[in-house]
């Protein structure tokens, strides 16, 4: 092996090298790290994960590096340059403390919607030098590497421009066939196209929402911390509380009769499905509005401007994230009114991914000294149910233990019973741990989920939310089946269940604008609080974003 050939295999192991530094230099082999967290056996699949992630990953290295073999000069330059500028502003995001993948969906939205502040980005010289500098010297190293290619050995353009669009393109199908595989964990160049394709598709441009000047809170905040735990998937029907057989909240069940917790049992949800229910919590899209749907829905202000306008510190907590992504159609400009939106790397397992949360939320529920509006959107029982829990904590029996036990009439018993496990770890065990360690007098906590699961209802095994269908008569109404507990000092006595009145999750909404500090005239335009429930013996809950609602009588809740 000649010396030039020797320099080049060692130059370009380095190169490689330098890009999966860059990726995460809070974590330089964070690919292998994501390998081994895909590949752990808590997961049947884990290994066929870990290897689609690996290969894909390696591929990816490949593709860039064949831009250094371009024979047309002029191109081979501009695509490293390009690739060096893009490297230089993702290593910039993540010496700036943004996010530890750099780039991001969410910063790519706050980027966006915030052009005119981007001059304020070069207060921060000694970050930008150093990504300035280490963008020239990626460069410069680029170059010389290539200069090492013999030039019998290069390649057409074409060649590399197809193993870079091979590579995006296989990517951004496994990131959306398989939710643990995330665009953040690859090279920025790779990533940042399928950023930019997901910013589009999913976060479309919003006009930015308008809480008028004139709405202010009218006198002081009721309680220093307000707090929204909103679950995933956890059926009100399916919890020993509210009456199912099992008992499912043995913790719960010990202290329903404690003044201090409100349990209003089973209510509809907003929506059946997560996108929508989480949006139409987070604007108040109540039955009550008398607005157009599809302008309501992307115009209507967030609980998080109100928060902010009544001098609240916001806080944004998604369990299912990872730092910097974002879901639930939340924009750049939603992302305006909240001081900390909080993801959790994906490195940290499902069944655990809760209690992550109660180690965020521990110092911001004993702090005294500032108003604080949280919201939590938890893990929970999400699909597949058992990675929900703790196998060693599985009580009801015989239960699924992985994910690849289909969704069959077969499987019914062993599905539903680890559904009831991940309902006891995920809602019992995560509000035990909540309410006795971190709940102190001056806060009020609002416990509910997104939907419920509608389990084997008409033996369909398709869907367990999220259904469709213009016929709502047809519509299986368990998964509008939600908890709703409020949780705080004196509960039952401020919080009054009132008789012969039907309780909504939609009521969450103006009841916490009337804890904010606001008028009447304010809340109320939103529909009825929690101190006045609904007269009607029907309740109404939106179809996913059609606009279409079901109408759920009393005795279906």
């Amino acid at each position: 092996m000649n010396l030039r050939l020797l320099l080049l295999l060692l130059g370009l192991l380095c190169f490689a090298s330098l890009i999966a530094f860059e990726q995460s230099i809070a974590n330089p082999i964070s690919f292998i790290t994501e390998t081994d967290y895909l590949a752990q056996p808590y997961d049947q699949k884990g290994f066929i994960k870990g290897s689609l992630f690996l290969f894909s990953y390696l591929f990816s290295l490949i593709a860039l590096i064949s831009i250094l073999y371009i024979a047309n000069n002029w191109i081979a330059v501009g695509l490293t340059a390009l690739c060096s500028i893009i490297w230089g502003i993702d290593l910039y995001t993540q010496l700036l403390g943004s996010s530890p993948t750099g780039i991001t969906v969410a910063i790519l939205a706050t980027a966006l919607t915030e052009t005119g502040r981007a001059a304020d980005l070069l207060v921060y010289k000694k970050p930008l030098t150093y990504a300035l500098t280490a963008s020239a010297c990626f460069f410069i190293f680029a170059l010389l590497l290539r200069a090492l290619i013999e030039k019998n050995k290069r390649i057409w353009f074409g060649w590399s421009v197809l193993a870079l669009s091979l590579s995006i393109i296989s990517i951004g199908a496994l990131s959306y066939k398989i939710f643990s595989i995330t665009t953040q964990s690859y090279p920025a160049p790779i990533k940042l196209a399928l950023v930019f394709k997901q910013y589009y598709s999913e976060l479309p441009k919003h006009e930015e929402r308008i809480l008028k000047p004139d709405i202010q809170a009218s006198k002081a905040a009721e309680y220093q911390t307000i707090v929204w735990v909103i679950d995933e998937s956890i059926s009100g029907n399916y919890l020993g509380i509210n009456g199912y057989t099992k008992n499912t909240t043995p913790f719960l069940s010990s202290i329903q009769l404690s003044n201090d917790m409100q349990n209003y049992g089973v209510v509809n949800s907003i929506s059946n499905c997560s996108n929508t229910s989480n949006l139409f919590l987070r604007i108040g899209l109540t039955s009550t509005l008398k607005q157009d749907f599809k302008t309501a829905q992307h115009n209507l202000p967030t609980i998080f401007q109100y928060a902010k306008r009544a001098g609240f510190e916001t806080y944004l907590m998604d369990g299912q994230m990872a730092p910097g992504e974002v879901q639930n159609h939340l924009t750049g400009y939603d992302l305006k009114s909240i001081d900390r939106y909080i993801g959790y790397p994906r490195s940290i397992y499902p069944k655990n991914r809760d209690h992550e949360i109660l180690k965020t939320l521990e110092p911001l529920m004993q702090a005294t000294n500032q108003k604080r509006f949280i919201v939590v959107v938890k893990w929970g029982a999400h699909w597949p149910y058992p990675l929900a829990y703790p196998q060693e904590q599985a009580k009801f029996q015989p239960a699924a233990t992985d994910s690849l036990t289909e969704m069959t009439a077969n499987n019914k018993e062993i599905i539903t019973n680890a559904y009831l496990n991940a309902v006891e770890y995920s809602v019992d065990t995560f509000l035990k741990q909540l309410v006795t360690q971190l709940h102190p007098a001056n806060s009020v906590i609002f416990y509910t989920s997104d939907h419920g699961q509608s389990l084997f209802v008409n033996s369909d095994t398709a869907l367990t939310h999220c259904h469709f269908n213009s016929n709502v008569a047809a519509l299986p109404l368990d998964e509008f089946k939600v908890p709703l507990i409020v949780f705080a000092k004196n509960a039952k006595e401020i919080f009054p269940q009132l008789e012969n009145r039907m309780y909504s999750q939609e009521e969450i909404f103006p009841t916490t604008l009337k804890l904010f500090g606001y008028a009447s005239s304010i809340y109320s335009s939103y529909g009825s609080t929690l101190w006045q429930g609904q007269k009607s013996n029907l309740v109404e809950s939106y179809i996913l974003d059609s606009g279409l609602k079901v109408q759920i009588p009393k005795h279906a809740l």
